[in-house]
């Protein structure tokens, strides 16, 4: 199949992630995304220059109020952040001039946080927003809004743009159940209830509270080894009334109902006849069992939990996951005596008493310590899922969703996989500060401390990549790398590519 679009150069962003209040902003780059976005606009004028989007651009989860899914509040949401907010609405337009200049398109890719994108009032506001309904501006605007992914052509190289998410057994998207929310509103017609996947029960009931007064757990990666240690340990109250059960619960249950349900090819999924819910919750434990191992389920399969034995927080979580599964009323969990409804809950906070909260966090995060996760050459589980999933003739196969650079040889075939990161805020936790008591309080001290801002105040404690696939036909081949926008001291932007991440396709 040949490419419709055709490209002399093609520049990928991902997981951009603007929303969210002031303070509460994860994405904080935003004189380095301007750069970009002139730079961009200003380059090469008679060559056909593209930019994609490749998912999570508008993070509807971040925007309040907070909801899984919000065909009625979508309008007003994007409106806040690409009309008032001042650190997107510049952006925004600076993406319409973008847009006004010939031999340039934009076009946006579907993610896992910005799903309200495919209702067709949603939009059609983004279309207005970004071309003023200019008939030039509109046909240099492409929206890939059903699962299929940004295909294209540099040079005579192919190029396959995708989020990520399609492999991810925690945040797929049910794109039939979007449609047709989408046309049961527009005909007047009832509309069933969305069920969330796992991953936005998770953001939603579980990070959004307790970024309240730790803002800094969205920045943490690996997720495995980071967020949900942090969110344990940090504010271990949570765990103890009802949103917090009901938000591990659900998610626990959204993640078997993934697990043991057949995925229809990369778009949504089709349910198997399963066992009663008795004997599921006989079985694995899901979600719980990576919570305590600190590692997530991946494509549905289960991941060995090994030897839990003498943990009070792994019978905590055991005990309310299974009591939750087997039918008892949530309420009962949070009631009454905890120790006796919960096993090992009380057991579980009185030993968080006689620990201060920065060395139970620093005991809880121990697996960082050997973690890949900030190496662009690791093999991660998205790029061992594409790489099966996606035919090996594809040149250059391009995900985001992880938050974590890659540049790698594909297995399949002889093309290449590039991961574009995030332009949102990261922490990485050096082993040195991890495992030594008095550095690691010293840090947890500033985590603890309040805002986004007071968190980039700290040297050397955020880390802003602002990732930038580029796919270049530069007369020698096709070539591929990674780039990062940096700023210098006097605040001028440039491009500085990522070492070891040029790889040619002759």
């Amino acid at each position: 199949m040949k490419p419709t679009l055709q490209f002399d150069q093609l520049y990928i962003v991902s997981d951009l992630h603007f929303g969210g209040e002031p303070g509460f902003q994860i994405f904080g780059s935003q004189a380095e995304m301007i750069w970009l976005i002139q730079h961009l606009t200003q380059l090469d004028s008679d060559q056909q220059i593209g930019l994609v989007i490749n998912g999570d651009f508008i993070d509807f989860l971040a925007e309040a109020p907070s909801r899984h899914f919000d065909p009625d509040g979508a309008i007003k949401k994007l409106e806040r952040v690409a009309l008032q907010d001042p650190t997107f609405g510049p952006i925004f337009k600076e993406l319409k001039i973008f847009l006004s200049t010939p031999n340039r398109k934009l076009i946006i890719n579907l993610g896992n946080h910005d799903l309200e994108l495919t209702l067709p009032w949603v939009r059609e506001r983004l279309i207005e927003i970004l071309t003023d309904n200019n008939e030039q501006a509109r046909a240099r605007l492409n929206m890939i809004f059903d699962g299929s992914g940004v295909f294209a052509n540099v040079g005579n190289k192919s190029v396959l743009c995708v989020h990520g998410n399609e492999v991810d057994a925690w945040n797929p998207a049910d794109f039939e159940k979007l449609r047709q929310i989408s046309r049961d509103y527009q005909f007047g017609r009832p509309v069933e209830n969305w069920i969330p996947n796992a991953g936005s029960k998770m953001v939603i009931d579980v990070m959004n509270p307790v970024k309240r007064n730790y803002p800094f757990v969205d920045l943490l990666k690996p997720e495995a080894e980071g967020v949900v240690p942090t969110l344990l340990a940090c504010d271990p109250k949570q765990l103890s009334n009802l949103d917090s059960v009901l938000g591990l619960a659900g998610a626990a249950g959204s993640w078997l109902q993934t697990k043991i349900s057949k995925p229809r090819g990369m778009l949504g999924e089709e349910r198997e006849n399963v066992a009663a819910a008795g004997s599921v919750a006989g079985n694995s434990t899901g979600l719980t069992q990576a919570l305590i191992n600190r590692n997530f389920p991946s494509n549905g399969r289960s991941i060995s939990t090994g030897n839990i034995a003498g943990s009070d927080a792994a019978n905590m979580l055991l005990a309310a996951e299974q009591q939750t599964l087997s039918g008892v009323n949530p309420l009962n969990l949070v009631q009454g005596k905890q120790a006796e409804q919960l096993g090992g809950l009380g057991a579980f906070i009185s030993w968080l008493k006689d620990k201060s909260p920065s060395e139970v966090l620093r005991e809880a995060l121990d697996k960082l310590d050997e973690d890949r996760s900030f190496d662009p050459t690791a093999i991660d589980e998205t790029f061992t899922s594409l790489d099966k999933e996606v035919q090996g003739n594809i040149d250059y196969l391009i995900a985001g969703h992880t938050h974590l650079e890659r540049a790698l040889k594909r297995q399949k075939g002889n093309g290449y996989y590039f991961n574009s990161g995030t332009w949102a805020r990261l922490i990485k936790i050096e082993p040195a500060t991890r495992q030594s008591p008095e550095k690691f309080k010293a840090l947890f001290d500033i985590l603890k401390s309040g805002t986004m801002a007071k968190l980039d105040a700290t040297p050397g404690l955020i880390s802003k990549f602002c990732t930038v696939v580029a796919i270049v036909n530069d007369g020698h081949g096709v070539l591929g790398e990674l780039r990062h926008v940096t700023s210098n001291a006097s605040g001028a932007a440039g491009f500085s590519a990522v070492a070891g991440s040029q790889l040619r396709s002759n």
